[in-house]
This record gives C-alpha cells, sequence and structure tokens, in this order.
C-alpha cells in the first residue's frame, strides 16, 4: 500500500473523501502517464536544428523555416563581422539584447522560443 504520512494534505484529502490510496495512487500514475506522451509528443515536434539560428547565428546553414523578411535579416545578421565579433565575446543573452533593436522581427521570435512559458508577470 505505501505510506502517505509524509503528505498530510493527501491524507487528509484520503480520508475526507473516503478513498483508498490504490485508488489515488493508480489515479496519480495514470496522469503522471498521460503528461509524459504529452511530453513526449512536443520534444518530438521540436527539432533542435531548427533553432541553430538562435544559438549560433552566424554558423546556419539554413532558415527556411523562416518567413522571408526573417530569412533575410538572418542573412544580414550573419553577414555583419562587427556582429560576429560582439557574438563571440558577449554571452548569448546579452548578444540577442544587443540586437534587439536592429533586428526587432529575430529578436522577438528567438524570445518567444526562449521563453515559452513567459508571463507577463514576470
Amino acid at each position: 500500500m505505501g505510506r502517505i504520512d509524509m503528505f498530510p494534505e493527501l491524507e487528509e484529502f484520503i480520508e475526507e473523501n473516503d478513498f483508498s490510496v490504490n485508488s489515488v495512487k493508480k489515479s496519480i500514475t495514470t496522469h503522471l502517464q498521460a503528461l509524459l506522451e504529452h511530453f513526449k509528443y512536443f520534444s518530438e515536434e521540436t527539432a533542435p536544428e531548427k533553432y541553430d539560428w538562435i544559438r549560433s547565428p552566424f554558423n546556419v546553414t539554413t532558415a527556411s523555416h523562416l518567413s522571408s523578411v526573417m530569412e533575410d535579416a538572418m542573412a544580414e545578421l550573419s553577414s555583419d563581422r562587427t556582429l560576429k565579433t560582439a557574438f563571440n565575446v558577449k554571452t548569448l543573452p546579452e548578444f540577442r539584447i544587443s540586437v534587439e533593436e536592429e533586428y526587432p522581427q529575430l529578436s522577438k521570435a528567438a524570445m518567444d522560443v526562449l521563453t515559452p512559458f513567459g508571463s507577463t508577470y514576470l
């Protein structure tokens, strides 16, 4: 059956609702398995190489998934030697912030990827 005394809220919930520990365990296990499948779906959908333009903008071979405007901006950014020098000196977040004004669409798209669970409360 297992011990639940280290989870006083759960213990109280089970007692108040006349559930068995086993039925609650089964429900939790089912829920966690569904979450695992859900996370697998998202991780399989996201190909890491799709975001090489964010991690390493000067070594990108293709950015065909970007809009044509963003592709042009990416080509311009990646051919700028001054920015390449800055990229080699700065951290990735520092670099992304430094190009935000000059390349707002690329910056917004990068931020959307890097902060998928962002909030207006942050």
